[in-house]
């Protein structure tokens, strides 16, 4: 193909800066630094504050729940003095049936029962398993062939039962009756039965897990109270927290069911089971729910979801640049510029700060010793104070815990609080990482999370060198998905940088955040940092990524020096590295980093993209990023020199040089990592790289063109200028009006790529 054209170029590279398709969002954004499960609140995963469980789509049913030791469980375990691990009683429980139950069956619960004798439990668990045999079969006969026997069986067999109930002397035993007796009921469709046997068994019985579970078939039936009895079987019962929230959810009035309460408890229970449907700000409801019954443990529970909700409030636009995982878009709108924008994001993630200060207050102001679970409000005190910037509370706090609580599981959340805490507490300009953060930093470097954001605070002070070190330690997580992008690193950021635009750029790792975001001169500082003798133990594994990166990142200071139009430090830079550097990269038989797209094929001074000849190749070299550099710099020198007679020709090189570098040219990569052809826009470029006009709409090879023009000494080098300033401002097809105006007679001839060679050779 001979025409001169402006192509697209789609170059697949690692930079993920796209205008549309894949964003992250919900739960691969979503800050959280006081996790629910160090708490042991498995049961109640399905209530965790979670944006893919919360957002449009409710309730997810499908959602499965983290393994977790049931009361009844418990209980067995219990009953066995704790002889019998809690596995061997839920393999029985979940997985023998009732032939399975015998003096050889091999299960350690069985075996404790056998050899103590316990008759009384083993007769139990019979009734028990023949009870699941009846409850699955109740539907399987959807035609109801065998209506008349199978009701005959039940009967009979329920009629054993209740006979057990009744004469069953131990409480223990009998209230385990009483629930299967119920439970049987239910799946037999006697309602009344099931309300009946409640009222006999539980009336007056404490109200454990059994009473709960039991109560649970009496939510089905129409009774008056059955909007508290959802509530307190919600807060109470762990277990059935799921199957009270999806049948009743739908049709729970607050309003009813505040009226039905008459006791503290049951007003804290209702409270709790609208509590954990709100996303939004919860304060109110926890107060009610403290001052009504204070240990109650679904209190903890929601106080915990209550920081996660501030925690993504704040820390996921601080830290990510990115709206909350479960956002309110009114709330987060810009009504003046209409789009979102990074420093409404701060402003928004700061305003949020405000509600941790009333949630800090109300957590204050609880005695800690009558709620439940004090290790949780303490550790939620901490992280309030640490999201309020009250750094030195903060950090006593979090030493008055250790004191105490240094083997609870969250300690070793409250120490990553710590060491965040110590960083933010600093001056900008003269933050470090602290001797008392490295250790906590070695503890914690899997997580990618806490790593990143102690990674931005650092950057926020002013540390490039060190944030950088630490954000590049994220990247290069050994990872089962290591070949496929979106998999492999697990934190994802947008540009903090970027003000204005509708679409901010969003990063999976630091080299292509500082290629975007950064300038040369704060490149410079982090290379200089590279280039200093790094000798403890501490820094070498810290700095260990960006110094097996140290080539490619000074490659990059080049770079951006080239976008910056400082030619003479760009050429310095890359004449820092190795010849072994360019030889390894950049060219077609070698490539240790970049991407086949990011091949020097053809020599931008002397060539285009589908033109096969043009300009003879007056010097022939090895087209890098350091001979291209330094043969522009000379050009340029030439061109500019008055008594250089062909003054012209280099101009013109230079103007090659230029258009080449573009998006449209066949040395792109001397200013992109990759690259994409598109149109420009003032309002999206101007504020992307800060040669992103340049690069798109080619004003420098426009001014060396029209610098050719101007010293050119024939006509038909002159329509050969116009003609290349004609295709800079509207690329191909163009009908060259530049050159029709002031040389009509060469428009045929300039119109392909046939001529260019002669018209280019007739500059004298």
């Amino acid at each position: 193909m001979k025409k001169l054209t402006v192509s697209i170029l789609l170059l697949l590279s690692s930079i993920p800066i796209f205008s549309c398709g894949y964003t992250p969002y919900g739960e691969d954004i979503r800050y959280c630094l006081l996790r629910p499960e160090y708490f042991q609140f498995e049961a109640y995963k399905l209530f965790y504050y979670n944006a893919n469980q919360w957002g449009l789509n409710g309730y997810d049913e499908e959602k499965s729940i983290p393994e977790f030791y049931e009361s009844n469980i418990l209980d067995w375990y219990n009953y066995t003095q704790k002889k019998v691990a809690l596995s061997a009683i839920e393999t029985f429980n979940y997985q023998f049936k009732l032939t399975d139950i015998h003096p050889k069956s091999g299960n350690a619960f069985l075996d404790y029962l056998y050899h103590n004798k316990k008759r009384a439990v083993l007769q139990y668990l019979l009734f028990s398993k023949k009870c699941e045999d009846f409850n699955a079969q109740q539907n399987e006969d959807v035609w109801e062939r065998n209506r008349v026997a199978n009701n005959f069986k039940r009967n009979k067999f329920y009629s054993q039962l209740y006979a057990q109930y009744q004469k069953e002397t131990s409480n223990y035993l009998k209230r385990k009756y009483a629930f299967q007796c119920i439970r049987f009921s239910y799946y037999s469709g006697d309602m009344k039965s099931v309300t009946a046997l409640f009222n006999e068994a539980f009336a007056h019985s404490k109200k454990d897990y059994i009473y709960y579970w039991s109560m649970y078939f009496t939510c089905f039936t129409s009774g008056t109270d059955n909007a508290v009895k959802v509530a307190n079987l919600f807060a109470q019962s762990p277990e059935k927290a799921k199957a009270a929230f999806y049948y009743f959810h739908h049709d729970f009035n607050f309003k009813s069911a505040l009226n039905q309460a008459h006791t503290a408890e049951d007003i804290a229970a209702v409270y709790a089971y609208a509590s954990c449907q709100k996303v939004d700000k919860n304060l109110d409801y926890l107060k009610i729910m403290y001052a009504n019954t204070s240990n109650m443990r679904i209190l903890d529970f929601m106080l915990l979801r209550e920081i996660n909700k501030v925690e993504d409030w704040i820390y996921t636009p601080y830290y990510s640049n990115y709206l909350p995982s479960i956002e309110n878009s009114n709330y987060y709108w810009d009504d003046t510029h209409d789009k979102i924008s990074t420093e409404l994001l701060r402003s928004r993630s700061e305003h949020d700060r405000l509600y941790a200060q009333q949630l800090l207050d109300f957590v204050n102001s609880v005695d800690f010793t009558k709620v439940n679970n004090p290790v949780l409000w303490k550790a939620a005190q901490i992280q309030l104070l640490f999201m309020t910037r009250k750094y030195d509370a903060c950090l006593s706090a979090i030493d008055s815990f250790g004191t105490k609580y240094s083997k609870e599981k969250v300690f070793v959340q409250i120490e990553q609080i710590k060491a965040l805490c110590c960083t933010a507490n600093q001056s900008y300009g003269k933050a470090i990482l602290k001797d008392v953060v490295k250790p906590i930093f070695l503890r914690n470097r899997e997580d990618s999370r806490f790593v990143f954001a102690l990674g931005r605070e650092l950057e926020f002070l002013g540390n490039l060198p060190d944030a950088m070190a630490l954000i590049s330690s994220i990247n290069n997580r050994e990872s089962e998905y290591a070949n496929y992008y979106y998999e492999s690193y697990g934190v994802e950021w947008q540009g903090n940088r970027l003000k204005t635009t509708d679409n901010l750029s969003y990063f999976y790792e630091y080299f292509d955040y500082v290629d975007f975001v950064y300038s040369a001169s704060e490149l410079q500082v982090i290379v200089n940092k590279l280039n200093t003798p790094i000798v403890s133990d501490f820094d070498k594994v810290l700095y260990q990524y960006l110094l097996k990166d140290k080539n490619y990142l000074i490659d990059l200071l080049g770079t951006k020096y080239l976008r910056e139009s400082q030619l003479e430090n760009a050429n310095r830079v890359f004449c820092s590295l190795s010849q072994d550097y360019w030889d390894d990269n950049y060219n077609p038989w070698e490539r240790n980093h970049f991407s086949e797209e990011m091949i020097f094929d053809e020599n931008p001074f002397y060539s285009f993209k589908y033109t096969a000849d043009f300009i003879p190749h007056k010097e022939k070299f090895r087209v890098t990023k350091l001979s291209v550099t330094s043969h522009l710099i000379a050009y340029l020198k030439k061109a500019t020199t008055s008594n250089e007679p062909d003054r012209d020709y280099y101009y013109f090189l230079v103007a090659n040089c230029f258009f080449n570098m573009s998006e449209s040219g066949n040395s792109w990569m001397m200013r992109r990592y990759q690259s994409s052809s598109s149109g420009y826009n003032e309002g999206y470029y101007d504020v992307s790289y800060v040669d992103e006009k340049e690069y798109r709409t080619k004003i420098l090879a426009k001014k060396y063109y029209e610098c050719a023009l101007q010293q050119a000494k024939t006509a038909k080098f002159k329509a050969l200028c116009l003609r290349m300033i004609d295709f800079v401002e509207k690329g191909y097809p163009d009908d060259f009006p530049k050159v029709n105006a002031a040389y009509p007679n060469y428009l045929s001839d300039l119109s392909n790529c046939d001529h260019l060679e002669e018209y280019f050779n007739a500059r004298r």
